[in-house]
């Protein structure tokens, strides 16, 4: 199948390049309405995750806003949208299963970007609620886009592909980038601390 799908192949080559010992999970959304499939069926948003079980949190990449397989849209040198996104969240040292809440963060924004709304590295999401509707997830509300810490981006046969890393907020902290305007302070501080940017909602908040 990966060979008909050569997008989708070279996603799953450079990250097994970056972590050639690490099996990923391939978690596939089924179809919604929305977009035709090929099999007649509907869908939207996102056709599901890689989840690499790494030592202390997990790594989410997603795939389908990219052009998986055959080319499609008339920009040569992007692959669809232009970009994937991942996400770092904590792992327990026997958890075997990504907790759901995360995997609805990934849908949410995914969708928000396909409404219509513009989405780039330095952007920032604010939300009253916790990430995911997960209540453990307490104070840790909003989001910021950075580039992946670990692969920025990658040229595939349909393109180029970025990845947007979804990096978790304290409420009080997506009040300052909004009240500030740019995240870039904020993000300095917490890539000093974490230079994997895992969103631990247990962080203790940065206070600027």
């Amino acid at each position: 199948m990966l060979e008909l799908m050569p997008g989708l192949t070279r996603i799953y080559e450079e990250w097994a390049e970056k972590y050639p010992d690490v099996q990923p999970l391939t978690i596939q959304f089924p179809a919604r309405d929305g977009e035709d499939t090929e099999d007649g069926g509907k869908k939207g948003g996102l056709d599901g995750v890689l989840a690499y079980p790494l030592d202390g949190h997990w790594l989410l990449v997603t795939f389908g806003l990219t052009e998986l397989g055959e080319k499609t849209s008339e920009e040569p040198r992007v692959s669809g949208a232009g970009f994937e996104f991942t996400c770092r969240i904590p792992r327990g040292p026997e958890e075997t299963a990504v907790p759901a809440w995360v995997l609805r963060v990934l849908h949410a924004v995914a969708d928000h970007f396909l409404a219509g709304t513009d989405l780039d590295v330095g952007h920032w999401i604010l939300t009253s609620s916790p990430l995911g509707g997960e209540p453990a997830n307490g104070d840790m509300t909003s989001l910021v886009i950075v580039p992946d810490v670990d692969i920025a981006h990658i040229t595939t046969p349909n393109g180029i592909v970025l990845f947007f890393q979804l990096v978790g907020l304290m409420s009080g902290e997506g009040q300052e980038v909004q009240e500030a305007g740019t995240s870039s302070p904020l993000v300095a501080v917490l890539r000093d601390r974490d230079p994997r940017l895992v969103s631990d909602p247990d962080r203790e908040p940065v206070q600027l």
